[in-house]
């Protein structure tokens, strides 16, 4: 005979944090209740969760379009930060992703955050850069950064 629960953490082999799960009556009422990783699944409950899950799913959509809006804004889009190099052209800092987030909010009026800003080696040199924008785990804008020597 099983019993159905609605999980509230992940269960090592039995599964994830709000799936609902058919158990063993033992393993429901010893361990899976005491120790508060499960509620029993009444129709009720049930009913909140895929609300819920719908209501999350929703906002997932909507996040997920403006981020795609945005991309679709920046890419292909270029910003230039001034900075001081020696003779040579090495920058005497680096530029950081806080300086590139900076720059494309005031050269493009877009405000990003300073952890979406990707670069794969710190920028030390004056010269053109495509700098990947993670803007969603699902969405990526490449931008082109020109570092050219303050005067």
């Amino acid at each position: 005979m099983d019993r159905k629960v609605i999980l509230l953490a992940d269960v090592k082999g039995v599964g994830h944090k709000s799936d609902v799960v058919s158990v063993s009556v033992g393993y429901a009422a010893n361990y899976l209740l005491p120790q508060h990783l499960a509620i029993d699944a009444t129709s009720e409950r049930v009913a909140a969760l895929s609300k819920h899950k719908m209501a999350v799913s929703q906002e997932k959509d909507i996040v997920l379009a403006r981020a795609q809006d945005l991309a679709a804004k920046l890419t292909g889009q270029s910003v230039t930060i001034n900075a001081k190099a020696t003779p040579q052209g090495r920058l005497y800092g680096a530029i950081t992703p806080d300086e590139i987030a900076a720059a494309i909010g005031s050269q493009l009026g877009v405000a990003v955050e300073k952890r979406a800003v990707s670069t794969d080696e710190p920028i030390k040199a004056l010269g053109v850069y495509a700098i990947a924008l993670k803007l969603n785990p699902q969405v990526t804008a490449l931008v082109s950064v020109t570092v050219a020597e303050a005067v």
